[in-house]
Order: C-alpha cells, then structure tokens, then sequence
C-alpha cells in the first residue's frame, strides 16, 4: 500500500517574546536581524520520499538525524510515496528473460520489496539487500535551522520551480514558523520576484489570522493541527502539525 500523506511537525522553536522579554530585563535590545541570529527551530519530517530527503540535507548549514535503512526492517507494507503526475491505470512495458509484462507505479514498488525481502531470505545482509530500495521510499528525518537559514531555504524550497514534494513540505514549514513567529517570518525576500510566491505568502498569513486563536487555546505539549489543505492545492496531501509550548 502507498504512502501517499507526509507529516511536518515543528517540535521545538525558540519563544521569541520571552527571549525579548528577557534581554531586555538584562538591558539587551534585539534588532530583527538579531532576531534571525538568534533562535532554532525543529521539524519532525515524517514519510518523506528518499529523493525529498537527498535535496533536504543539501542545506548544510543545518542539523539533521535521519532514520537509518540500514538496519528497519523489511515488511512488505513499508511505505513510498506515489507523485500524483502518475496515473494509477498508467502502465509500461518491461521485458525480462524475454517475458514481457506491463507494470504500473505500485507493481514496480512491489516487485522491488518482495525481491529485497527474497534476498534477506537467503540470506544476503539487510544493509545489502537494501540497494534495491527506491527513491520513493519513505523515511523520517529531524532537521533544526536557525530563522536565517530557514529564510534561504524557504527562497529555494517555495518557489515554484522547486521539486513539488519539497515545495509542499517547504510551503508547509513555512506555515507552521509563521504561526509562532510571525514577527520573525514574514514576507519571504523572493516574493518581490514572484508574483506565486506573494500571493501563497498572503494565504499563509490569512491561514495564520484565522487559526491563531485556536492555536493559543491548545494545552501546552498537545500538537495543533495547522491545516493547510483547505488553502493550499499541493501536489500531496500534507498534514502539518505545532506543538504547544
């Protein structure tokens, strides 16, 4: 079965008005660039696709922990993720030992566990067998970035030439920092250049007004949902979720 929905979850981030509050009690004022210095956010990006999670750690000016396939378990229901740009009854034709077959998406993605599990069977290392897993497995990766560098990668990451995976989990981080800082995170610096990204950075802040107050009644701990989908049209479903602090 696909996995066809990611999660962002911003777990952690620095509390700005109390960081301010603080500093200045100590005679320190903070300028907003300052502001960007200063400051750390975490995201828990679950059932991200291989080929996502390869662009994300490009960013090296960041910290990430990565769930490691060297060693999870090979079950036949471990999860990819599909690109909606492939139709569900959209077959090809493959030849092997001069049998021919046509496949689509989910055969391939099936063949390549059952063939990862046959090898393990007989006894071939998992970190072995494993090479025969697809870009479109999923993994699960922490990343944390300060507000400047999450800035940069919301230029790249939003915009509307980026890979569309990365662009919904960017669009939807984007969301979620808008919601706890927004005095840090506005107006991101590429919407002077496109007018897709102004007008997604509108509906962010329309997003944010409308679901501030249900946010702030959340119990500290409890994850709100952030829901973007009644907003956005992304390429795939993408539950976004802040914890409460």
């Amino acid at each position: 079965m696909s996995h066809t929905t990611s999660k962002v979850i911003l777990f952690s981030y620095t509390n700005y008005p109390g960081l301010i509050t603080n500093l200045e009690r100590q005679g320190v004022k903070m300028s907003q660039e300052d502001l960007l210095r200063h400051g750390s956010f975490t995201f828990d990006l679950e059932g991200v696709s291989r080929a996502a999670s390869h662009q994300i750690v490009r960013h090296r000016i960041a910290s990430f922990s990565q769930q490691s396939q060297r060693y999870v378990k090979i079950t036949r229901s471990y999860g990819y993720l599909k690109p909606t740009g492939i139709p569900e009854d959209l077959k090809v034709p493959v030849e092997i030992h001069g049998h021919k077959l046509e496949v689509n998406f989910e055969d391939v993605m099936d063949l390549t566990r059952q063939a990862e599990e046959g090898f393990v069977a007989k006894g071939i290392k998992a970190e072995d067998s494993r090479y025969l897993r697809p870009n479109a497995a999923t993994t699960n990766i922490v990343m944390s970035m300060s507000p400047r560098q999450l800035i940069h990668f919301f230029n790249l990451r939003c915009a509307p030439d980026a890979q569309w995976e990365i662009r919904d989990l960017a669009w939807s981080m984007y969301a979620t920092v808008s919601l706890v800082a927004p005095t840090v995170f506005g107006p991101l610096p590429v919407a002077d250049e496109s007018e897709y990204v102004r007008k997604r950075v509108l509906l962010v802040k329309d997003l944010v007004e409308k679901q501030l107050g249900a946010f702030e009644k959340t119990l500290p701990g409890e994850l709100f949902h952030l829901d973007l989908q009644l907003y956005f049209d992304l390429g795939h479903p993408v539950e976004s979720f802040v914890r409460r602090y």
